[in-house]
This record gives structure tokens, sequence and C-alpha cells, in this order.
């Protein structure tokens, strides 16, 4: 995992607007939200090892679902993970192995060493994010 500098730490919106501008740009919300933090996540690579910009955010005045929630955005991250090879090769897998194994684990959670060219996708994605943010 690295840290990217940002001057979108510490900014202050309603969820909804932060959606509005970042989905557009290619952000997700992640699968690892709870009522009261998440994840804007944009995914840089899928070869062999998959490498996401994560853009985190805490609710400031209620539960994530609640029309209008207001949240403050942490600093983003990049983060890499390699899974193993063969298994759930882009999303083939049988319908009982499916039901089984849904989510592979990867060989290595949280990969040291990202390689130089991802950091730098990942430095000019936040900087779009913060353009973007600005814009709306």
């Amino acid at each position: 995992m690295i840290q990217i500098d940002s001057s979108l730490n510490g900014y202050k919106t309603t969820l909804y607007k932060l959606e509005t501008a970042l989905k557009p740009i290619g952000f997700s919300i992640g699968g690892g939200w709870e009522y009261d933090h998440g994840y804007f996540d944009y995914r840089i690579s899928k070869e062999g090892s998959y490498y996401y910009v994560r853009l985190p955010f805490q609710s400031i005045n209620g539960e994530l679902g609640v029309p209008g929630v207001e949240v403050e955005v942490g600093s983003p991250f990049l983060l890499g993970h390699q899974y193993e090879d063969g298994i759930d090769k882009d999303g083939e897998i049988g319908n009982i192995s499916a039901a089984f194994n849904q989510f592979q684990s990867p060989v290595d959670k949280d990969m040291e060493e990202i390689p130089d060219e991802y950091q730098e996708q990942g430095k000019a994605i936040i900087k779009r994010a913060e353009y973007a943010v600005q814009v709306h």
C-alpha cells in the first residue's frame, strides 16, 4: 500500500456529490463499505495482479444509505493484490465451485512493491479526481 498526497484528504461534501464527481471518471464504490465508512476504487490493472487507487471516506452525520449524508474524504492510496493463477480466470468458474468459492484469496494481500508505472498512474488518477470534485 502506498499513500498518495492529495488535496482531497479532509475534504467534506455529501456522498451524492462525491459519487457524482467520481463515477464518470472511472471510480466505483468498493465492496468493503460499512454503514459509516467506505471506499471509492479505481482499478488500474488486472494483469496477474490487481492494482487499485482507493479513496476512503467516512460519514460525518449518519449512515451512508441516508440521502444527503455528509462524508469526509481520507488520504488516498494505491493498493495491489496478486491472485493465484488459473483460479477464477476472467470470471470463468463452474457453478458448483462458484457456490462455495465466490471470492478468491490473494496470494499477497498487501503487496509492498508496486511498479513505478502504476504509482505514476495512481497519482494522475488522483489529480483527475481532485479536478472532478472541484468542478462539482
